[in-house]
């Protein structure tokens, strides 16, 4: 998903907070500021009060930062609606202050502030769910809201990070917007990195043959995909292995992670079959190294877009092979 798709795809997500949250009627005006420093701070006490309404009216049309704000009830995602709702109350943790040194005119101010760093708790969450699924089966990492908001409620206030901004006097209002190369700085310095899960999909693909099953989870922000698990499951006389064997199996796969970072394997029973698990963070494993032990084909090599491993280009290789792909959740901007 690119940048623009991303815009589009959270829209209605800024209108549903809109008029669930915060309770929009004819339209919110801004609090009179007689500075740019002045206007700029009365927008980051809207978004720490929760006052998203009001800290809409200092967002041009377009701004990045405009389609981030969660909706209250999930309409956009329902899958993610608790994950949404948790978010926008914790994200009002946010510190901050504001100058103007060393800025160029009137309009140019600094940004000083402090929020949860979501991403790295959300990441963390995610991480501990894989190894969990591969140990123990069932479905952490599948059930992607819940470590999703695992991730949230673990999330512990972040350093002091600055960004520049512009604040410009326009027709009696101000308009808020982003001074530097990108905006995902500005945008994750105001949602504690929470931007960068706002296109978050999870694709199923199943398969089989020969009474093998395979089931691959896989993780992406946008199109980059982020993680993965796969899943063999043999039945037959590998089906009878008995527990003190699976627990000798455990032992050895966890003394062989411990040497491939971000790689993660188990096995367990489920019925009267065996199930494989290895799980990666392509955030952190080598490519290289996955590659050559087997893990992901050469093919792997051919699914890369912009220097990442393409969601979209995944699941077309599998679904050529027979496989069947189900992504979720489905956003309102796709429907």
């Amino acid at each position: 998903m690119n940048h623009f798709r991303k815009i589009t795809a959270l829209c209605t997500l800024a209108l549903a907070l809109c008029l669930t949250v915060s309770g929009c009627n004819s339209g919110p005006k801004q609090t009179a500021a007689k500075s740019a420093e002045e206007a700029t701070l009365h927008f980051l006490t809207d978004l720490q009060n929760g006052e998203f309404d009001m800290a809409k009216t200092y967002l041009a049309e377009g701004n990045p930062l405009l389609y981030v704000f969660p909706a209250g009830e999930g309409e956009d995602a329902p899958a993610l609606s608790a994950v949404y709702q948790q978010f926008c109350e914790k994200m009002k943790g946010i510190t901050f202050r504001v100058g103007d040194e060393g800025a160029v005119g009137n309009s140019m101010v600094y940004i000083a502030a402090r929020q949860y760093d979501f991403r790295t708790a959300i990441n963390d969450a995610m991480l501990e769910a894989i190894q969990n699924q591969c140990q123990n089966g069932g479905d952490a990492f599948s059930n992607y809201a819940a470590w999703m908001e695992q991730g949230i409620a673990n999330a512990e206030m972040g350093g002091e990070e600055t960004v520049r901004a512009m604040a410009t006097e326009k027709k009696g209002a101000y308009e808020i917007d982003h001074r530097g190369y990108t905006d995902h700085d500005f945008m994750n310095l105001i949602t504690g990195g929470f931007y960068d899960y706002a296109d978050f999909q999870m694709a199923v693909c199943t398969g089989s043959m020969d009474d093998v099953g395979h089931t691959y989870y896989i993780a992406a922000l946008g199109d980059e995909v982020i993680a993965c698990i796969e899943e063999v499951s043999v039945a037959g006389t590998e089906g009878e292995l008995d527990d003190e064997t699976i627990a000798a199996l455990n032992t050895l796969y966890a003394q062989s992670v411990e040497q491939t970072p971000g790689i993660y394997m188990g096995v367990y029973k489920s019925g009267d079959r065996v199930v494989t698990c290895a799980g990666i963070d392509f955030q952190t494993a080598d490519q290289r190294a996955l590659v050559n032990s087997g893990m992901v084909s050469g093919a792997y090599q051919g699914n890369m877009a912009d220097g990442h491993l393409s969601l979209a280009s995944t699941i077309r290789s599998f679904e050529k092979n027979g496989m069947t792909c189900e992504v979720t959740p489905i956003y309102g901007a796709e429907k």
